[in-house]
């Protein structure tokens, strides 16, 4: 009857504290899916970003230029 009892407790151990602990994981796991997307989609905002203000500066750099060019033209 001791080891009946024994198993009883184990089996409710289980049932208490198993169900939980198998829910954090697969939470866990879905988590980590949807993290490593979205530092997926940050990385290609930065780069996007960063091609974006090269872009303005290569057109200020321009404007500038033309700027230039025109003063010289007036004088």
């Amino acid at each position: 009857m001791n080891q009946a009892n024994e198993w009883l407790n184990l089996v409710n151990l289980l049932g208490n504290v198993g169900f939980p602990i198998v829910i954090a994981g697969y939470l866990l796991f879905q988590f980590e899916k949807r993290i490593q997307s979205l530092e997926g989609i940050i990385k290609e905002l930065h780069s996007e970003l960063v091609e974006k203000e090269e872009l303005e500066r290569k057109i200020d750099q321009y404007v500038r230029m033309l700027d230039t060019e025109r003063q010289t033209k007036q004088r």
